[in-house]
């Protein structure tokens, strides 16, 4: 039995202020806060811990236990800092790649991989014990990921390949998928069944684990840049193209794959993040226009617009707020209040 929604209003709750651009948040399993600027700066709730460099910060990522925190990016260099409950977060290494500008890196447990040029290495923390370097040299790596819920592998994908290791055998051949047209990003569902692949060709694969052949989802305005799934029994698949939004679940009946539907977000302009909140079918969505919409079954439930462009968002774990960043450098928490009737 579940609440049937039928609006949201959005309030703002709190505002902080970075000098630039926002280019990553990040929050942790305990509703820690975290943002990076396109000017080198780090914040964690209210207290900076890098200063603006003018270098961008890329990457932001906490350990799914909350105790660490890593950033990098254009200086090519990772931060690592150690998250405490009483004293403030203390930066335990600081990895110096020599200006390879850093876009990727993945926390499991206290594994942290990361690649540059020609490597991806994974490392433990905080012993800071090299677990192992995988070498690419013939192919740049455009994005990773642990596959989830066990999270013990990892796949990387790179010029029309994916290569997927096995953490417990990391010298083991990796299980290879392979892409027909130039892909951009993946993202597993959190049930560790599907993996999606966008393209530069304004199309999707989509991978089943177990299975090398893909499902192909195509018929989109532009490039497909962000994708979510879902956390539900059935994940669905979000991804948005310039003002277009679509999700995709896969149908009951024997043979008719995935089924898209069209979400009308034509206030949009240029989406720049997704994200579903946990536990839950409710999306959210936030575009170059400032607006923050939210959506549930394929409607509209909620929207505000924000003074300002947003970049980038992300919801607190109890799905009763969402933290969005700001093309001028807000910081900007929203507090989440549904309204709803009866049962389905």
């Amino acid at each position: 039995m579940s609440r049937i929604i039928t609006d949201c209003s959005l309030k703002l709750q709190s505002t902080q202020q970075l000098a630039e651009y926002i280019t990553k948040l990040a929050i942790s399993v305990n509703g820690q806060v975290a943002a990076a600027s396109a000017g080198g700066e780090v914040l964690v709730d209210s207290q900076l811990l890098l200063e603006d460099c003018e270098q961008s910060i890329d990457v932001l990522e906490f350990s799914s236990d909350g105790n660490f925190l890593a950033a990098a990016g254009q200086s090519g260099k990772i931060y690592i800092w150690q998250i405490k409950a009483t004293t403030a977060p203390e930066l335990i290494e600081t990895i110096d790649l020599k200006n390879n500008w850093l876009e990727h890196l993945q926390w499991n447990g206290n594994l942290l991989a990361f690649s540059w040029q020609g490597y991806t290495q994974v490392r433990e923390f905080p012993s800071k014990k090299i677990i192992t370097t995988l070498e690419h040299k013939d192919s740049n790596i455009l994005a990773m990921a642990w596959r989830p819920p066990l999270f013990k592998e990892l796949s990387l994908l790179a010029d029309k390949i994916i290569k997927i290791y096995d953490s417990d055998n990391w010298d083991d051949e990796p299980i290879t998928l392979y892409i027909e047209a130039v892909p951009v990003g993946l993202a597993w569902s959190n049930d560790g069944r599907y993996l999606a692949v966008n393209r530069l060709d304004k199309s999707v694969s989509l991978f089943e684990w177990g299975n090398t052949d893909p499902w192909l989802l195509h018929g989109f305005l532009g490039k497909v840049r962000q994708m979510t799934f879902s956390a539900s029994r059935e994940p669905i698949l979000a991804m948005a193209t310039i003002n277009q939004i679509v999700t995709w679940k896969r149908s009951k009946k024997a043979g008719e794959g995935w089924l898209a539907t069209m979400l009308q977000a034509k206030e949009q302009d240029n989406i720049e993040a997704l994200a579903f909140a946990p536990n839950s079918e409710i999306l959210a969505s936030v575009s170059e226009n400032g607006i923050l919409a939210l959506w549930f079954k394929g409607r509209l439930i909620g929207q505000v617009q924000a003074d300002a462009g947003l970049s980038c968002l992300a919801w607190l774990s109890n799905s009763k707020a969402i933290v969005t960043g700001g093309q001028d450098g807000s910081l900007n928490i929203w507090k989440v209040i549904q309204s709803g009737k009866g049962f389905a």
